[in-house]
């Protein structure tokens, strides 16, 4: 009869063991595999860290060059003779540096605008 307990004692001890090392591999798996998404994470970060900074840039300098446009633009629509259909010289031109400012912003992979 002692024997009984003796073996139940056993299986328990050894199911138990067993219980213990399979959560303890899946824990270190987990573990890993964590790793490996910080890395991987860490990487793409890296990697579009130089691109953001040249978009940034780029994007600054857009707003320079856009607020001198949209000053010409507005002294150009508030003039008298706006309703006249017929463009001048300061109109052409005015149009040409939008032109020439959108295809000299660098960092961007849009294609450029055609001018005349």
């Amino acid at each position: 009869m002692k024997w009984r307990y003796v073996l139940m004692e056993l299986v328990v001890a050894i199911s138990a063991t067993a219980l213990i090392s399979w959560r303890s591999g899946w824990n270190a798996h987990a573990d890993h595999i964590n790793a490996l998404a910080v890395d991987n994470r860490d990487k793409a970060e890296k990697a579009i860290q130089p691109v953001e900074k040249k978009a940034a840039a780029a994007s600054a300098e857009a707003k320079v060059i856009y607020r001198t446009i949209t000053r010409d633009v507005v002294k150009y629509v508030q003039s008298p003779d706006r309703t006249v259909c017929q463009f001048d010289d300061n109109a052409v031109q005015l149009r040409q540096r939008a032109i020439d400012a959108a295809n000299a912003i660098s960092g961007f992979d849009a294609g450029s605008v055609q001018g005349k």
